[in-house]
């Protein structure tokens, strides 16, 4: 029978580089939405992902994200 534990539980190692680097993206969009005075919502529609997804990435609820994810937040604050 399967674990009820996430996969990330399971193997914490392998996943840490990527967290790492989420976490440092996360950082640098908390500094661009201050400067600039961007909302929540500006940057979910920004990204394309939902509002409830930039809320979670900014107040730590969420460790990971999908990679397409990733990649458009990565092109959004690359052009800002």
């Amino acid at each position: 029978m399967p674990s009820a534990r996430s996969h990330y539980h399971r193997r914490p190692g392998r996943y840490a580089f990527e967290k790492q680097e989420f976490k440092r993206l996360i950082a640098e969009l908390k500094r661009l939405a201050l400067k600039k005075d961007y909302s929540q919502a500006q940057i979910a529609s920004e990204v394309g992902v939902s509002l409830m997804t930039v809320n979670h990435w900014l107040t730590g609820h969420s460790l990971m994200a999908q990679r397409k994810s990733i990649e458009r937040l990565r092109t959004f604050l690359a052009s800002h």
